[in-house]
């Protein structure tokens, strides 16, 4: 008996030490947010409509990061602007098209693609999801983020 219970202890043990800590977890998530934080804000002021397409990839990293009490916001967050590059792309128009408003080419269906990805992401629930992810970021990392 003595010897399947080393034998346990001796398969589960380093298991153990390859999870992290939530602190640690946490601390992970809010040095990338300081290192990603400056670039989304800069992104997101110079490329303009097209700034979502560039931030997409860093907030996936940092999402992947995330503790496990911000992984449904960034969920949310995430799968809203998945939705709305995926309804630019099936329409193949790009978010610079849509700055004068719908193009007049487009079809029923594409217009009706783009303005349901749309309003998802005016929606309450994106809504709170982006404010829950930056003021996560403020109080407990100390950055802004988005």
């Amino acid at each position: 008996m003595k010897a399947v219970v080393a034998l346990l202890l001796a398969l589960l043990l380093p298991l153990a030490g390859c999870s992290q800590s939530r602190e640690d977890v946490r601390d992970d998530y809010c040095a990338q947010v300081k290192e990603d934080g400056p670039d989304l804000i800069r992104i997101s002021d110079e490329a303009g409509a097209e700034a979502f397409e560039q931030m997409l990839p860093t907030l996936e990293g940092l999402a992947e990061k995330s503790p496990q009490d911000l992984q449904d916001e960034w969920q949310v967050y995430l799968n809203a602007l998945r939705g709305w590059r995926d309804a630019l792309e099936k329409s193949g128009v790009e978010a610079s098209d849509l700055a004068g408003g719908m193009p007049e080419d487009l079809g029923r269906e594409d217009k009706r693609r783009i303005r349901g990805a749309a309003t998802v992401l005016r929606s309450q629930q994106v809504s709170a999801a982006s404010s829950g992810i930056e003021q996560h970021a403020l109080d407990v990392c100390g950055t802004a983020l988005l």
